[in-house]
């Protein structure tokens, strides 16, 4: 009988304690999944992820939007404060030019003035057309002569003296400091942040509602596994940890899709508008020093699934016993 050779017991590498240290740190710890306790399929998995990356996506478009609008509200107030225009409607007493040639008197021996610019009849069609449509404006209708005033915003002229100055250089003057635009652009702006801001508000009301139901599902299905890590000592800010690490990888991995899916459209918008007359105000997307800001995205997703996990599993687990 052949002798039966015996083989060496092969190495097993000791039993892992719960408190096991996780390897990697930052950002990569962020991205790379190691094991958990909940598993990464049916509702905690790649469909929660999708959503997550959705609500993402709109918080990211929001949040451009109120930066945008917020910034192109204080670049059109800045332009706006530091220019005025005259407006000359026709006068049976004066020519167009003699109206021209009176005011422009009246303007150069007025301190606090930069530049002032007679606007010809093409210039000022141009900035009736967005109104009336393109080549709608024809010679023979009536357009009133404009001045374009540059002022120095240090040092600005008495501008209710001007105004005086101006009607009585001239019939037919009249000057406009655009003071009604400037208040309507603002509260313009300002109310389309504080909608941004309450759309990033729903959407994070939103997130939060979706982690919970997940969580509690997750929970639910694997009542079995959360019975069994009791029953070897498993203490609930362990089963806590599992969870709520699993759901901040997702988070962020959710967080980086939808804000990136942001980011482009944003860089799309910028390329459509700019490139022709899809709007009444060219779009120019979002502002290169803008897109920074959007990184904050996927970090509050993580936060916000992280802590919303955590909260609903100690609260789940409390019930459960």
């Amino acid at each position: 009988m052949a002798e039966t050779r015996r083989q060496p017991p092969r190495h097993r590498p000791p039993a892992q304690p719960f408190e096991q240290e996780r390897q990697g740190n930052g950002l990569t710890s962020l991205l790379v999944e190691t094991r958990s306790v909940m598993p990464a399929a049916g509702a905690t998995g790649l469909p929660l992820m999708l959503v997550v990356a959705a609500m993402c996506f709109l918080a990211s478009l929001a949040l451009g939007a109120a930066l945008s609008v917020s910034g192109k509200a204080r670049e059109w107030s800045s332009e706006i404060s530091g220019s005025l225009t005259v407006e000359l409607r026709a006068s049976r007493d004066m020519m167009a030019e003699d109206q021209i040639d009176a005011v422009m008197a009246v303007l150069a021996a007025t301190p606090g003035i930069i530049s002032a610019t007679p606007l010809r009849r093409e210039e000022t069609a141009a900035l009736l057309e967005p109104w009336l449509g393109q080549g709608l404006v024809t010679g023979d209708l009536p357009l009133p002569s404009l001045i374009d005033i540059r002022i120095d915003n240090e040092n600005p002229p008495d501008l209710s003296q001007l105004a005086i100055d101006i009607a009585a250089a001239t019939p037919g003057a009249s000057l406009d400091t655009h003071r009604q635009w400037r208040g309507e652009l603002v509260r313009a702006a300002r109310s389309a942040t504080w909608l941004a801001f309450g759309i990033l508000a729903v959407v994070a009301g939103t997130t939060i509602a979706i982690v919970v139901f997940a969580t509690r599902a997750g929970l639910s299905s694997n009542r079995d596994v959360v019975e069994v890590l009791h029953l070897i000592g498993a203490q609930d800010r362990f089963i806590a940890s599992e969870v709520q690490r699993h759901f901040l990888h997702l988070g962020f991995r959710g967080g980086l899709i939808g804000t990136a899916a942001g980011a482009i459209t944003f860089f799309l918008l910028g390329l459509a508008g700019g490139s022709g007359d899809m709007f009444l105000v060219a779009a120019s997307g979002l502002p290169l020093e803008y897109y920074p800001v959007l990184l904050a995205v996927p970090f509050a997703a993580a936060f916000v699934t992280l802590m919303t996990a955590r909260l609903t599993v100690l609260s789940s687990l409390e019930r459960m016993l």
